[in-house]
């Protein structure tokens, strides 16, 4: 009637994946081959590690940043996301091997602690979960609090979220 083609879940808006159910791994494989065009013209071999390090940080961990603030990232999608940002950083855009100094959770460690500061994005993704849950429970004015509390918090609970499962990055959180 209106001639528009129809469409298939999960679909993108604004390149996030929009599903009426649950998204599984396959729907968020997007990240890693975004990174992995991202790295295709970058020629690391005539960075020093500092200079690929900035580059790991300042570009390659910034593409899921808009992703990660509304979703909980499963653990196989932040492994795929490290194994691109590992694998720059240690031997650059080149396909010869270089062996891996040190693993991922000693490099996301900062300086005074024995790592070189990369950005840890699985907690760099709960940070960004619990500023909606901040928001939430500061309470707003603004049409997507409105909807939440609507469909979401009718007992006027926030924690009743966290009992039904809709925060898993709330599990042992105190309540009230």
């Amino acid at each position: 009637m209106l001639n528009c083609g129809l469409g298939e879940w999960p679909m993108k808006c604004l390149g996030i994946p929009v599903s009426p159910s649950r998204l599984g791994i396959a729907d968020l494989r997007g990240l890693g081959d975004k990174m992995k065009k991202k790295l295709d013209p970058w020629k690391g071999k005539h960075l020093s590690s500092r200079g690929r390090l900035i580059l790991t940080n300042s570009s390659l961990t910034s593409l899921p940043m808009y992703m990660m603030g509304f979703y909980l990232l499963p653990k196989g999608i932040h492994d795929e996301m490290d194994k691109y940002r590992s694998n720059f950083f240690w031997q650059g855009a080149s396909d010869d091997f270089k062996y891996h100094m040190g693993k991922m959770d000693t490099l996301c460690r900062p300086k005074n602690q024995g790592g070189v500061g990369m950005i840890n994005t699985y907690i760099m993704n709960q940070c960004l979960l619990v500023k909606w849950i901040w928001k939430i429970m500061k309470g707003a004015d603004e049409t997507w609090f409105h909807l939440l509390k609507a469909k979401y918090m009718r007992t006027g609970d926030f924690f009743w979220l966290q009992e039904c499962g809709y925060f898993p990055i709330l599990a042992g959180a105190p309540q009230g």
